[in-house]
């Protein structure tokens, strides 16, 4: 093989190698954005499930997300807020949703009075939930604080800790450390520090999203990686009279 068969030898496989980084760069990350424009429906909560009085109005644009709410119980752990229906894409039923793909959660948010909001992820417990009743829903939660003006927080998925109250309605002695972001079936952004009751507050929201790199994307990109540097190695031994000699008396000639 000549030096000229060499040289575009080399030149398609940096061309390849290049494309191979384009791609690895451009589709590594995924996403999953809740709100604007998210495929979830949206419902408001407030404290019934547990016999609370509170209320919550959603009132949702195409790029903000009101939430009036007004904490009037007496229960120990109100949850007002807004919610997004993981179990459903465009009211079409699905199964679980999975957080644990996911690496970091970004809210950007403003309220008008309480001083931190929490997002709320109900997972479908295999032990403890019981179908039909939504209190069983094991809570992962995650405190964010809050002004009067748009900030945006972000936060590790893998920082979400179960509820105490939870914990204890259970009957459970301490957390068990576990989760089950993979079995996830609704994301709520709730009230936080600093609400008081009968005294009307408000959640806007700007913003809603997660993303993470797509581990299987990457397993294939680093397979087809493999794959290109064997064929490289092998055209080259094969250009350079490596492999492929002719034999005499049972050796290679060399």
């Amino acid at each position: 093989m000549n030096l000229r068969s060499k040289v575009v030898l080399l030149a398609v496989f940096l061309v390849a190698l290049g494309v191979w980084a384009w791609a690895f760069g451009a589709f590594r990350q995924m996403g999953c954005t809740f709100f604007p424009y998210g495929a979830y429906p949206l419902y408001p909560l407030d404290d019934s499930a547990f016999g609370g009085t509170s209320t919550c109005d959603v009132v949702a644009g195409d790029s903000l997300l009101g939430v009036n709410i007004n904490v009037r119980s007496g229960v120990a752990y109100p949850a007002v807020g807004v919610g997004f229906n993981l179990n459903s894409v465009n009211s079409r039923p699905v199964g679980h949703f999975d957080f644990s793909r996911f690496d970091s959660m970004e809210v950007v948010f403003a309220t008008k009075y309480m001083r931190s909001v929490t997002v709320r992820i109900l997972t479908d417990d295999p032990v403890y939930t019981k179908e039909g009743f939504r209190e069983t829903l094991r809570p992962v939660v995650m405190s964010v604080p809050a002004s009067r003006s748009f900030t945006s927080e972000r936060f590790a998925i893998n920082k979400f800790r179960t509820a105490v109250w939870w914990i204890s309605a259970m009957g459970m002695e301490e957390d068990d450390g576990r989760t089950y972001l993979h079995r996830a079936l609704s994301l709520e952004v709730v009230n936080g520090d600093g609400v008081m009751r009968g005294i009307p507050d408000e959640i806007e929201v700007k913003s809603v999203r997660a993303w993470g790199i797509d581990r299987n994307f990457e397993r294939a990109m680093f397979i087809v990686l493999a794959l290109m540097v064997a064929v490289f190695v092998v055209l080259e031994l094969k250009f350079f009279g490596v492999i492929g000699r002719p034999v005499k008396n049972g050796r290679k000639d060399v």
